[in-house]
C-alpha cells in the first residue's frame, strides 16, 4: 500500500498488525515509513527507535548477482542520519546497519569492506558520533565521514570556524541557554553575541525549517521562546539575500568525494526558503534559475561564489556532505547550513553514481 501511496491505508493495516504483535520489527519500519510519509516526524521516530530495539544490528536484503561490497552503515537511535537508500544500490551493495548506540558496547563487528558512518547530525547525535569514533578504531576498512569531521559541523562550530573566508559570508551563531534568553538577560546575551535584531532563533537537532523563527525584536523573542523546545536555542545572525526583486534564492550543493553537484535554487518571497514549498520555485523563472544552477552551477553563482564553494568542501573534510547557500550583491557565496546529512532530492540518480564510484574509489588500493 505505501507503494502504490496509499499512505493512509497503510497505517491503519500497520496499526491493527501492531495491536496482533507490537514487537514485530518490520511492523515498526513500516509505520515509521508512514508517518515520515504523511509528515508526523515524532511518530516516525518513536516507531524508528521501537525497530532500532528490536534489531540495532540489521543486514539488509542484497538483490544483486555478483559479489556484493560489504558496507557497515553506523547510525545513531535518533533520526540523525544520512538516508543511505538513494545512495547504494542494494544490487551493488550488501548494508549492515548498526545504531550504534543501541548495540553493545562488545559486539563483534560484522564482516565489512568499507565503513559509512551516517551518522551526520552533530547537533542531535553527538553521543552516537563518539561511540562511533571508537568503533571505527576497531577497523582498518576505508571510511566514509570521520565522526570528529562530522562533530565539528554543529552550525556554532561552522560558523566559528568558517567566518573571515574568503569571499564566504558566515552568519554568526552562537548556542545559547533558553534562560539567558529571557527578560532582561537578553539584552546582554545578545550584545556578547554580537547578534542583534533582526535575528534568528532555532532549536538544535532540527530540519526542514521546524522550530525557525525570525525575531524582529523582544517581544518576537519572547513568543519564539514560548514556541521553541529544548534548554538551549541558537542565536543566528540574519544576513538579508534579498536581491533587487525582493526574493530570496536559495542553493543546495552535494560534496561527494572531489565532486560538486549541483541540486536545486529555490526562489521565494519568505526568508524561510524551502525548495518543495517555495512559493516561486514553480514559477518561469523560479525554473529557470533551478535549471541554470543545476546545469551550470559555476556561471549561475558567479567564479567568486564558486571559489569559495570549492573552498568549503575542503574545509569541511567530508567525503559526504552539502550545503545549502545564497550570495550577496558581491558575489560573494553566503553560506546558512553545511553538514552531512544533504538531501540528494532531484539529484538522486548522480549522487547514487558519485558515492557508487566513491566507494569503488576507497577500495581499489585495496585490489591492487
Amino acid at each position: 500500500m505505501l507503494a502504490a501511496d496509499d499512505v493512509r491505508a497503510a497505517l491503519e493495516a500497520y496499526e491493527s498488525a501492531l495491536e496482533i504483535d507490537p514487537f514485530e520489527l518490520q511492523i515498526h519500519l513500516g509505520l515509521a515509513q508512514a508517518y515520515q510519509r504523511i509528515g508526523d516526524d515524532d511518530a516516525a521516530d518513536r516507531h524508528r527507535r521501537n525497530a532500532v530495539k528490536l534489531a540495532p544490528i540489521r543486514l539488509l536484503p542484497f538483490r544483486g548477482t555478483s559479489a556484493p561490497i560489504r558496507v557497515l552503515a553506523l547510525l545513531a537511535s535518533a533520526n540523525a542520519n544520512v538516508d543511505l537508500e538513494p545512495l547504494l544500490p542494494n544490487d551493488i551493495f550488501a548494508i549492515t546497519l548498526a545504531h550504534v548506540d543501541a548495540m553493545p558496547a562488545d559486539a563483534e563487528l560484522p564482516k565489512h569492506d568499507v565503513i559509512f558512518n551516517a551518522i551526520g547530525d552533530a547537533d542531535a547525535a553527538g553521543n552516537a558520533l563518539a561511540i562511533a569514533e571508537k568503533i571505527i578504531a576497531r577497523s582498518d576498512a576505508p571510511l566514509v565521514n570521520h565522526p570528529i569531521a562530522v562533530l565539528k559541523t554543529r552550525r556554532d562550530r561552522n560558523a566559528a570556524r568558517l567566518r573571515g573566508r574568503p569571499a564566504l559570508r558566515v552568519p554568526r551563531i552562537v548556542r545559547c541557554e533558553r534562560e539567558r534568553l529571557r527578560g532582561a538577560q537578553a539584552s546582554a546575551s545578545l550584545s556578547a553575541a554580537g547578534i542583534f535584531y533582526p535575528l534568528l532563533v532555532r532549536a538544535p537537532g532540527f530540519h526542514n525549517g521546524r522550530f525557525f523563527r525570525y525575531v524582529r525584536d523582544a517581544t518576537d523573542l519572547k513568543a519564539a521562546l514560548a514556541e521553541l523546545p529544548g534548554d538551549e536555542l541558537y542565536l543566528m545572525e540574519f544576513i538579508d539575500t534579498r536581491d533587487k526583486r525582493g526574493y530570496y534564492l536559495k542553493y543546495r550543493a552535494l560534496f561527494i568525494g572531489d565532486k560538486i553537484l549541483p541540486v536545486h535554487a529555490a526562489l521565494s518571497t519568505d526568508w524561510k526558503v524551502h525548495y518543495d514549498s517555495a512559493d516561486l520555485t514553480t514559477s518561469t523563472l523560479g525554473r529557470t534559475l533551478d535549471r541554470e544552477f543545476r546545469h551550470h552551477p559555476r556561471e549561475r553563482i558567479g567564479e567568486r561564489a564558486y571559489a569559495a564553494l570549492e573552498a568549503l568542501q575542503d574545509e569541511l573534510g567530508l567525503q559526504y556532505g552539502g550545503a545549502d547557500f545564497g550570495t550577496d550583491e558581491g558575489g560573494n557565496l553566503v553560506l546558512f547550513e553545511a553538514n552531512a546529512t544533504m538531501l540528494p532530492g532531484r539529484a538522486s540518480e548522480q549522487a547514487c553514481q558519485a558515492t557508487v564510484a566513491l566507494l569503488r574509489s576507497l577500495l581499489a588500493p585495496r585490489l591492487e
